[in-house]
């Protein structure tokens, strides 16, 4: 309501960071009242608005860091960055859509298929 965004009943701190991060790229992104996901237009600005909460909670370098850290399973991974592993997977897929099945930066490439994989090249 107005600036401000209210989670109530919410379980844990990760569904937490989740919806909030999801409530902000509405905030970013999207302008009026979206709730009729008939309309494709609606549609659209809620994907952009998820699409802006992946990226900020599992962003590209933060796979990376994680990875530096020995992190290797998708729970280990969820926990690490503080969401849920249905987010964390709806973030690969959100990446698999953008990048398809791998992207290069630096000396990694990130693989989203079949399974989300990093490797360091030397």
């Amino acid at each position: 309501m107005g600036n401000r965004i209210a989670i109530n009943n919410i379980k844990t701190l990760r569904e937490k960071n989740c919806i909030l991060a999801e409530e902000l790229g509405h905030y970013y992104t999207t302008i009026g009242n979206i709730l009729d996901q008939s309309d494709i237009n609606n549609r659209k600005q809620e994907k952009r608005a998820r699409n802006w909460a992946y990226t900020k909670l599992v962003g590209i370098l933060q796979l990376i860091n994680a990875f530096e850290k020995g992190i290797r399973t998708k729970s280990e991974l969820a926990e690490y960055l503080n969401v849920t592993e249905e987010f964390l997977e709806q973030a690969i897929q959100h990446y698999r859509e953008k990048y398809g099945m791998s992207y290069q930066i630096d000396h990694y490439n990130i693989y989203f298929e079949p399974t989300l994989s990093i490797l360091k090249m030397f």
